[in-house]
């Protein structure tokens, strides 16, 4: 007898099917309205405003909840391979999120490849950061959390802003997140044949139109390969049958090393960014409750960038 979870995710797959074939990427134009088309088409949970702004010059989407005391932020990275995507369509995503963090959500229209090259979109990450600390938000109650190349950009924005003479956030929120543009981990080959969104080739493609000609080990671009001395909690929900499953397990490995608490969980059966398909997936509104409890323990100063004796924590699928 299937369980709804198996119902759920094989009629989303279904209907993947029919926008998307990830041997042969489409087009970045069809690329670009696919994804926007489905997320603006997500409509925000009631009890949210919406309204335009600018973080250090960068347009930004920002989701305030009318009951939160407007003291946390939670600044959320879209997805798009650094190629795709707007602030528009990780509205509603982000706007649940803020729910479940007691958190004003800010999503910034950061430059995209191939019009803005490496590292365009990380500079405009960084500012967008600067200019929430410089706003009056203190670092302590500030989230940074990402999708896909975003998640990769959120990882990057905690590692530069020591750097950078800037405090770091008081944690790290990631789903299947991209953070080695090398496109060189197992899973590619392991979890390709289950993935219906992406292949290695679909990445390579956009990590070349992103870097053009930049090292891909930059730690700009692939944070997996930077300092993670003092990194703050970090939170990874990535999917079983994805072909980005061993960029999570290399976070998680690398970051624990230096004594940062981790938290990775995978999830069974679940795909690329599933969190962003909650309307379809129990699976997907169940991570963005756990990451909103996770989110108000960090803000809270309940878990900590000291080393610990609990570094790295795996949960059960």
């Amino acid at each position: 007898m299937s369980s709804s979870v198996d119902n759920e995710i094989d009629a989303l797959r279904i209907r993947l099917a029919q926008l998307l074939d990830p041997s042969a990427y489409p087009s970045l134009s069809e690329a670009r309205r696919v994804q926007e088309e489905y997320g603006t088409s997500v409509p925000l949970p009631a009890r949210i405003e919406r309204t335009s702004v600018a973080l250090g010059g960068v347009p930004t989407e920002r989701l305030s909840p009318d009951d939160t005391t407007g003291q946390r932020a939670l600044l959320f990275l879209h997805s798009g391979g650094y190629t795709s995507g707007t602030a528009a369509d990780h509205v509603a995503l982000t706007a649940h999120l803020a729910l479940a963090a007691d958190a004003v959500g800010y999503v910034p229209e950061y430059r995209r490849a191939p019009e803005y090259r490496f590292p365009a979109a990380v500079e405009d990450a960084m500012d967008s950061y600067r200019a929430l600390l410089e706003g009056g938000f203190s670092a302590e109650e500030i989230v940074v959390a990402g999708d896909s190349a975003g998640g990769g950009m959120a990882v990057a924005v905690a590692q530069q802003a020591a750097a950078r003479g800037l405090r770091k956030p008081a944690g790290i929120y990631v789903v299947s997140p991209w953070v080695d543009l090398t496109v060189t981990n197992a899973s590619y080959n392991l979890r390709g044949p289950h993935d219906p969104m992406l292949s290695r080739t679909a990445l390579a493609d956009m990590a070349h139109a992103y870097l053009n000609g930049a090292d891909p080990r930059n730690p700009l671009a692939s944070p997996v390969f930077g300092d993670f001395s003092g990194f703050p909690p970090l939170l990874i929900h990535v999917g079983a049958d994805e072909v980005l499953l061993d960029d999570a397990n290399a976070l998680a490995a690398e970051a624990s090393r230096t004594g940062t608490d981790v938290t990775l969980r995978v999830w069974a059966r679940m795909i690329h960014m599933f969190p962003w398909f909650h309307t379809h997936l129990r699976a997907g509104r169940t991570a963005i409750a756990q990451a909103g409890a996770w989110m108000v323990d960090v803000m809270a100063g309940q878990l900590h960038s000291t080393t610990t004796t609990d570094a790295h924590r795996l949960l059960e699928t």
